[in-house]
């Protein structure tokens, strides 16, 4: 129902849902009453086609808000709420109500350095959603929880400890757990520090950027590292690590699984080392090699394994007994898969329609 400059939906006897601003203003101002509603939440067609909201007000009343509204709000400079349960703001930023959780930072802003409150403890993955744009991240010893991606943060070039928080050179980390590499930090290489089990990478997008060719890991490293190479060149990872090992710079497991080939590796061929096992979920994904050969003994190939790669022919010997059902998704440059006579690649290539691209001879090895 239209009330005002807005339109709302009934949820209960005396609350609504904010669904829409209808106004022509370029900044929204919220009310606590819409007569007899008191409006809790908002939602995420909140903006119409078009609209180049610069401020948003909300009341303390609100309780909820869609989180892809904030995908919307490219043009935001201040998201002003005023202090109740759920939320709150300051200089224009939203956080939750305890200043815990940094739930939206205006991507209009015009500041070089970051400093949030002292308290904030969690970064949360609507934070960044329509991107920002400082160079500086001032964090406390609190901050425990990075969930933007880089592709949200693409200017940022070094988090800055305050007092009471440890100096990683730039780098986010908390505890043993590597949370964020930024996207302009200069250096060629990077050493992961010794103690570090874990790294926050999502296979979504580069954990590390180009300018970071080689990545070395300690043996404490236990996980993550599989998904931090598509901007790779060479993975090196210490010799008495019981989790990863690498050969030639491609990151494999102790039991014999080809991990991640580095998306930057140089070569058009790549022959995987006899005694390689299987080949891993988005083992490939990201990788500029050209033509892989899959050495005999290799039982397995997994989801997802040549991903966004730009590999045009693979060689499967009759070894491979495994594939899953998505292994060849998103390998949109393969134009041959060569096969054994009566092997199991060759009956999963027809049975997935791929006969186009299926390339069946006697004997590969």
């Amino acid at each position: 129902m239209r009330i005002g400059d807005f339109e709302v939906r009934r949820l209960g006897k005396d609350t609504c849902s904010v669904v829409q601003y209808k106004g022509e203003g370029n900044e929204i101002v919220i009310p606590s009453h819409f007569d007899k509603y008191t409006p809790v939440s908002i939602e995420g067609s909140l903006l119409k086609k078009g609209a180049k909201i610069t401020r948003i007000s909300i009341p303390s009343t609100i309780d909820s808000i869609e989180d892809s509204l904030f995908q919307t709000l490219k043009n935001l400079e201040a998201f002003d709420a005023e202090r109740g349960p759920s939320f709150r703001s300051e200089d224009g930023v939203l956080y939750d109500s305890s200043f815990y959780s940094l739930v939206f930072y205006p991507p209009k802003r015009s500041e070089e350095r970051f400093t949030p409150p002292r308290k904030l403890g969690r970064v949360s993955a609507t934070a960044f959603a329509a991107s920002a744009h400082f160079k500086f991240f001032v964090y406390s010893s609190k901050l425990e929880e990075f969930s933007a991606l880089p592709s949200q943060c693409p200017e940022l070039e070094a988090f800055i400890p305050d007092a009471d928080a440890e100096d990683y050179d730039g780098v986010l980390i908390k505890g043993k757990k590597l949370l964020f590499y930024p996207p302009k930090l200069a250096g060629k290489s990077y050493s992961i520090p010794n103690g570090i089990e874990e790294i926050s990478a999502v296979s979504s997008e580069p954990f590390f950027p180009r300018s970071v060719k080689t990545i070395f890991a300690p043996a404490s490293l236990k996980k993550g590292l599989e998904h931090a190479l598509v901007n790779a060149e060479k993975a090196d990872v210490e010799s008495s690590s019981i989790n990863y090992r690498t050969i030639e710079g491609v990151l494999y497991s102790w039991k014999r699984k080809l991990l991640s080939y580095p998306g930057r590796k140089e070569g058009d061929v790549y022959i995987t080392p006899s005694g390689t096992d299987r080949i891993g979920e988005g083992a490939f994904r990201g990788a500029r090699l050209k033509t892989l050969f899959i050495s005999p003994g290799v039982t397995a190939i997994e989801n997802s394994a040549f991903e966004n790669s730009e590999i045009t022919a693979i060689y499967i010997p009759q070894s491979v007994t495994d594939i899953s059902l998505h292994a060849l998704y998103g390998a949109k440059n393969l134009k041959m898969v060569a096969v054994e006579r009566g092997s199991v690649a060759e009956m999963f290539l027809r049975g997935e329609g791929k006969s186009e691209i299926l390339c069946v001879i006697p004997s590969l090895f």
